[in-house]
């Protein structure tokens, strides 16, 4: 966790571009000039010069003193604007944890729970607003545009104030940009850049995820309250991140949205999750893992028990080892039935302490896993 998180916001507010973005949402009026571009507030007090580099010799002071007009122009810490400038150009997603913990620190185990669950979170988003169908379970294969997208967020500094975790999604600017009008987030939604889509997506798949678990603790609703809104972006991948934003004994979790000042819209409320919700949402997730196989996966692992009714014929075998779905990698045992020609392979593998792979569709039922229409059964060669 990086402590001194002026100097962070600095590093990044100081991009002359960032700043621009930031004055012209203020209202400041602009006037080319040797060497930058000359801001003028709109009621002609103050006026700051932005260099057209960082190359210019006493770059970083000269900004340090631009800050300090900002601060006097607004009445404002230099901070609280720095902040609001490093993330001119991006979507940040801020998601509080509230572990029950120091202020700014977390449990270990929830830690690293949370950090992966933001990621899955994201993903959720990505692949819902790249994918061409609706899916209560998303598919193990994420597009390609989906993992694109995700080489470019970045994850930024953690705060104080429990612990509350940051993503940075870049937004590109409208192009020939020189005003900023201020949109509502649902408006012309098909024009908006891609990142700006995924961002959208994640507010509404995640407002839509907690209505329906409101629904299911007040009205006793079962999971149609989830199925009905998947259209929204509603899915058990979704909801199972959302349930890792969960800590022990911590308070309510909380998700605030910061829109980008190169596409600026009305601000947004936070959502809130509570325990309840919490398990609601893990609770959803695994019914709609049940009601919808997991597509083009593969288990790779040791055959751990074989049973068939006769000597010959198919047979129903036991995978203990990793389900590979393209983008993560899960422990699970995992049943399927094979024809008989495979049967007696597994058996050989079983016998020899072998590594077998076979691809299909993973369904769960109850606490178990199942393999569907299960293709490619092999034995692996021993590595060398």
């Amino acid at each position: 966790m990086m402590t001194d998180l002026r100097g962070f916001h600095f590093a990044q507010a100081s991009d002359p571009q960032r700043i621009s973005l930031y004055l012209m949402s203020r209202g400041w009026v602009p006037r080319e000039e040797q060497g930058g571009t000359l801001w003028i507030s709109h009621d002609e007090s103050y006026e700051v010069l932005v260099p057209g580099n960082r190359g210019m010799r006493g770059y970083e002071s000269h900004i340090r003193n631009l800050f300090k007009t900002l601060s006097a122009a607004e009445g404002r810490s230099e901070s609280q604007i720095s902040l609001e400038v490093s993330i001119a150009d991006a979507d940040v997603q801020y998601v509080c944890t509230a572990p029950e913990a120091d202020p700014g620190t977390t449990p270990i185990e929830e830690g690293v729970q949370a950090f992966e669950s933001l990621r899955q979170w994201v993903l959720s988003g990505a692949v819902a607003e790249s994918a061409g169908q609706v899916r209560l379970v998303q598919p193990a294969r994420k597009p390609t545009r989906a993992l694109e997208f995700m080489r470019n967020v970045r994850l930024g500094p953690t705060f104080e104030g429990s612990y509350i975790l940051t993503v940075y999604i870049p937004i590109p600017p409208k192009i020939g940009q020189t005003e900023l009008s201020l949109d509502h987030p649902q408006i012309n939604v098909l024009r908006q850049p891609f990142e700006r889509r995924v961002s959208l997506k994640l507010m509404a798949a995640t407002r839509g995820a907690i209505d329906a678990a409101d629904e299911v603790i007040q009205r006793r609703e079962g999971i149609e309250a989830f199925t009905r809104r998947a259209g929204e972006g509603v899915n058990a991948n979704l909801c199972e991140a959302l349930s890792g934003f969960a800590s022990r004994g911590g308070g309510e979790s909380r998700i605030d949205f910061s829109w980008a000042l190169s596409r600026p819209v009305e601000r947004t409320d936070p959502i809130r999750l509570n325990r309840d919700h919490m398990v609601i949402l893990r609770q959803a997730a695994q019914e709609m893992r049940a009601a919808e196989p997991e597509d083009d996966v593969t288990v790779v692992g040791a055959v751990v028990r074989l049973h068939r009714e006769g000597a010959s014929g198919p047979g129903e075998v036991s995978i203990a080892g990793i389900i590979e779905d393209g983008t993560n990698e899960r422990l699970r045992r995992v049943w399927l039935e094979l024809a008989e020609e495979a049967y007696s392979r597994a058996t050989r593998a079983h016998q020899d302490g072998a590594t077998v792979s076979v691809a299909g569709s993973l369904v769960r039922r109850g606490n178990r896993y199942y393999l569907q229409n299960p293709s490619g059964f092999a034995v692996l060669p021993d590595p060398p």
